[in-house]
């Protein structure tokens, strides 16, 4: 089965930080995608009230404040709308990693299952283009690989804006692997390596 026959979810977080235990999503980003296309209709954007004050540092990256998201939805409610986007489809991610942690925690948190097939746009990008090589521990920039393949970028930094630059990466990657060949969506997920 071709990977255009499968349906994905791009998904985003912003949070205070990268560390599960500790850091707390403020802000997510869901894109479907499906028969190849994004669906932008039914692209979803969501802010989630703080359970602690935002630190600064956070807030130099993201730019929402303890203020803009005071009358957001609680966790629990967002985490809902989540798992509902994501239910059935193979999730897309850029630096894959950061969400999976998340998405795993709130698995838990909710006592729901925390198995994920995922496709990491940003290992993706590393398995099929001549990219130059990153330092040890550093991926590939979204906006760096959006540009790179002439794509537009979406407000960086905003969990719907990256949502949508990751989709048409994804777009973008997956049509250049199947140029010749058919590619499945298991492939992508393997050549990701971003397996649950």
């Amino acid at each position: 089965m071709s990977w255009r026959e499968a349906r994905y979810c791009v998904v985003d977080f912003e949070t205070t930080g990268l560390d599960v235990q500790h850091d707390q999503i403020l802000s997510f980003g869901l894109v479907p995608i499906e028969n190849g296309r994004i669906l932008s209709s039914r692209a979803q954007y969501g802010l989630v009230h703080a359970e602690s004050p935002v630190p600064a540092r956070s807030i130099v990256v993201h730019s929402l404040r303890d203020a803009d998201l005071a009358g957001a939805s609680a966790l629990d409610e967002s985490l809902g709308t989540i798992f509902d986007a994501l239910d059935g489809r193979i999730i897309v991610a850029h630096g894959a990693w950061v969400e999976r942690g998340f998405l795993e925690q709130a698995a838990l948190r909710l006592g729901r299952r925390a198995r994920f097939r995922m496709i990491d746009t940003a290992a993706l990008a590393s398995r099929c283009l001549d990219l130059p090589p990153m330092p040890r521990g550093q991926g590939i920039a979204l906006e760096y690989l959006g540009s790179r393949l002439g794509l537009p970028i979406h407000t960086p930094h905003n969990a719907l804006g990256d949502a949508m630059t990751t989709a048409q990466v994804f777009l973008a990657l997956s049509s250049r692997l199947s140029h010749d060949r058919v590619v499945s969506a298991n492939r992508l997920v393997s050549l990701s390596h971003a397996r649950g």
